[in-house]
């Protein structure tokens, strides 16, 4: 299984909302000791163990836009086919507290995901939807994404971070469908 972490290269988009699936992918890295040891132009590669089953996990190093042609280059050097391959990124269709394990479908407007969808020529992989939020009426989508979380929703961002990494190490280990059940109704509250 590969799993590819969705975000933007540099600093000042390090606590973005759009980069929360480089913060997901980054948390399984470090509890799972994976080492991003396989620096390519671009994207970053690292593997290890979850439990008993080996996964890759990868972060572009494109811009979100072009996320489609990281995620092409890491699929042919990895020889790995779409169907095994997870993509985590943002949604601000669903509220910061919810994630979502979804197969196939369109983009609903994310830009990464469109870019992988137009580059592969297929829907067949999984995405882990975790949700940021809609921006305020007089925000536009591209600018709220780009800004990072507010103060108040760091705890709940830490909790909404755990609960992704756990669906993860679901849908490698017990599987896409029994995650699906167990996360896709769930609603992460604030402690």
């Amino acid at each position: 299984m590969l799993i590819v972490g969705l975000g933007n290269p540099g600093p000042q988009y390090k606590k973005t909302r759009h980069n929360v699936g480089f913060m997901v992918i980054e948390t399984l890295a470090s509890e799972c000791r994976i080492a991003f040891s396989e620096k390519h132009e671009v994207f970053l590669l690292g593997s290890g163990r979850v439990d008993h089953e080996t996964i890759l996990i990868a972060k572009p190093r494109t811009f979100m836009n072009l996320s489609g042609t990281a995620v092409r280059r890491i699929l042919e050097n990895t020889g790995i086919d779409p169907s095994h391959l997870i993509v985590v990124h943002d949604d601000i269709d669903l509220a910061l507290g919810r994630i979502q394990i979804k197969t196939r479908g369109g983009h609903g407007g994310h830009k990464g995901i469109l870019s992988i969808l137009s580059t592969l020529q297929t829907d067949q992989f999984y995405r882990l939807r975790i949700g940021v939020g809609r921006p305020p009426r007089d925000l536009d989508a591209a600018e709220y994404v780009l800004r990072p979380f507010k103060s108040e929703e760091h705890s709940l961002l830490a909790r909404v971070i755990r609960q992704s990494v756990e669906a993860l190490h679901c849908m490698v280990v017990v599987g896409t469908q029994k995650a699906m059940e167990r996360y896709n109704r769930k609603v992460i509250r604030d402690q």
